[in-house]
């Protein structure tokens, strides 16, 4: 008798742990969903435009997918655009297989009265960077102005815009900023760890 007491008291300890686990899973697994819907409500999910005029909604389909690192740029720019696209493009070397599965760059217009997808792709194209993987997007002023405004990063005058990368992962909600003048090695470091490499 005392033995089947024991028996039935030792399953219904195993029954209590297989459901705490369970319930402990679910809560683990949830997470990531429950930090995206809090990036959807701090930045909105509005549709973005691509150099190639494929629409992408900022969150759903940009965030939620990669580990990102964010510039600010405008087509006309001479000088400060050009020269940060080319560092990226020395860390994007750098990150090899990382770079278009976990991690993603987004390069986004705070002059979108002109830079249209063509415009975005004339610029891409010159700077090699029209690759896989790269976004160079757009909207219209009041979504640009939204998104930026909400990164501390929009200007009503594009000549003044910030130069300050932006590395986040959405799906845990962890956000740094990296200074525009630490070296690529640094920068792919960070991006590696933010992706849990």
């Amino acid at each position: 008798m005392m033995r089947k007491i024991t028996l039935l008291l030792l399953l219904g300890l195993i029954s209590l742990v297989s459901i705490a686990l369970q319930a402990s899973t679910s809560a683990v697994d949830a997470q990531p969903e429950n930090k995206l819907e809090r990036a959807r409500n701090y930045f909105g999910d509005d549709l973005l435009i691509d150099q190639n005029g494929v629409s992408y909604r900022f969150v759903s389909d940009l965030l939620s997918q990669h580990v990102v690192l964010i510039n600010v740029i405008f087509t006309h720019c001479q000088d400060a655009c050009p020269m940060q696209t080319q560092k990226l493009q020395v860390v994007r070397k750098q990150l090899g297989k990382h770079f278009g599965t976990q991690i993603a760059f987004l390069s986004l217009s705070v002059d979108p009265k002109r830079d249209d997808p063509a415009a975005l792709k004339i610029f891409a194209e010159k700077q090699q960077a029209n690759v896989p993987g790269w976004w160079f997007l757009t909207a219209d002023e009041a979504t640009m102005a939204k998104i930026l405004g909400r990164l501390n990063q929009w200007t009503d005058d594009p000549n003044n815009h910030s130069t300050l990368l932006i590395a986040g992962n959405a799906r845990n909600a962890h956000w740094i900023k990296l200074r525009p003048d630490s070296p690529p090695e640094r920068i792919v470091a960070d991006l590696l760890r933010l992706a849990g490499q």
